[in-house]
């Protein structure tokens, strides 16, 4: 249930919010345990509840995730008991959306909750990476520590993503751009052309009359391309979705020419990040493995990674189930090995993770070096085949004349 609430603060400032709770009366409980005065409260009654919608459009950024665990890390280290740590967390937050949701996780915590339970009910914002590395703090007795580490992966991944991101937007963006003029040039240009070229009673070059064909094909069945359109994006998404589709997607990325190689890396990097950050937490091998196959981010990964469980169960190395996969370097399982030999597994995991992190930068920028000047030379070529195709006919006019 749903309240909507008018309260004083103990500063003597009047606050209004909503709470969500399962009885009016344990909300004022709840409210009143934030030193909370509540002076009206009553509940919200919709006909139509659009929680699972606004879940879609609501996401809490990295960089949200990120300042909350730094500061969360601080507090416990101050000496801060954890739900004075979340109320106060709770109080500075300006996103309503993110503010609910610690306000939630406090009253899970203070009616006995563990910490890491409490964060596993939000799995769109705490994935069962971050839980079980918090569950290793609250067993180890180094909360803090384990937040400090957390915030520093997220703050790594997210940096590493965005630099594939990035790499990926610039060409979609000018491709984007040119479909854009294009459509405008079909639909705006080329039929004042038409008349002309009809009037001049001449032969057209082929060119020009797809040209035109296309012109006139998108005028009369604009409507038709806009829900063939949306009818693909809708089927493709849904597609993607499946367990068939993800498996057919992830494998493309993987040879996409360029790309794969920055691809490939990125996922090495990943997941030597992940799995070092677990097993220096305390994690159990085998529960340290699956987690990281379910946040390496492809489902190629995710089966390379999952028979190295199967060979672990066994009794044998993670170094010799990768060495029988075509989608690691060789460097990978060969280091693994020592650091399986050597007892120091999570750093030389570690050192993985940095040095296929830099080899992505690198990658990146030379690619993006690359991309310029070829997507110069198909724009441009794409523009010459267009320019021809209008002009060829209007020199051949002025031939006749």
């Amino acid at each position: 249930m749903k309240f909507t609430y008018k309260a004083i603060s103990i500063s003597g400032t009047e606050q209004l919010g909503k709470i969500e709770a399962g009885s009016m009366e344990r909300a004022v409980e709840l409210l009143q345990k934030h030193r909370l005065v509540v002076i009206s409260i009553k509940e919200v009654r919709e006909l139509i509840s659009f929680k699972k919608i606004s879940a879609v459009f609501h996401r809490v950024s990295h960089k949200k995730i990120v300042i909350f665990l730094k500061e969360l890390s601080i507090l416990l280290m101050a000496g801060v008991p954890l739900v004075e740590s979340l109320r106060i967390q709770y109080g500075q937050e300006e996103s309503v959306y993110f503010k609910e949701r610690i306000f939630m996780i406090s009253n899970m915590v203070e009616d006995g909750m563990s910490f890491s339970d409490a964060l596993s009910k939000f799995p769109n914002m705490f994935s069962d990476f971050f839980v079980n590395i918090v569950k290793s703090g609250e067993e180890s007795g180094k909360m803090q520590e384990a937040l400090l580490h957390l915030s520093s992966y997220i703050e790594k991944q997210y940096l590493l993503s965005s630099k594939v991101k990035n790499a990926l937007m610039y060409p979609a963006i000018v491709m984007s751009g040119f479909c854009l003029v294009g459509v405008a040039m079909m639909v705006l240009v080329v039929p004042q052309l038409v008349s002309i070229f009809e009037g001049s009673g001449q032969e057209l070059p082929m060119p020009t009359k797809i040209l035109i064909f296309v012109s006139d094909f998108m005028q009369n069945y604009w409507i038709l391309i806009l829900i063939g359109g949306g009818f693909f994006i809708y089927l493709a998404k849904n597609y993607i979705k499946t367990v068939k589709g993800k498996e057919r997607v992830d494998t493309l990325l993987l040879k996409i020419p360029q790309f794969s190689p920055i691809f490939k890396k990125y996922y090495v990097a990943r997941f030597a990040e992940n799995l070092s950050l677990l097993i220096s937490s305390g994690i159990p091998i085998i529960t340290a493995l699956r987690i990281s196959g379910d946040v390496v981010g492809n489902s190629v990964y995710k089966k390379v990674i999952y028979s190295s469980i199967d060979e672990v169960k066994i009794g044998g190395s993670i170094a010799y189930s990768f060495e029988r996969s075509d989608q690691l370097p060789p460097l990978v399982p060969k280091m693994i090995r020592v650091g399986e030999r050597t007892g120091k597994l999570d750093v030389v995991l570690k050192d993985i993770a940095d040095f296929y992190t830099k080899e992505v930068d690198i990658a990146v920028d030379g690619l993006t070096a690359i991309i310029e000047p070829i997507m110069i030379f198909v724009l441009g070529g794409a523009v010459a085949v267009l320019v021809a195709s209008i002009l060829m006919p209007i020199y051949q006019m002025t031939e006749m004349i």
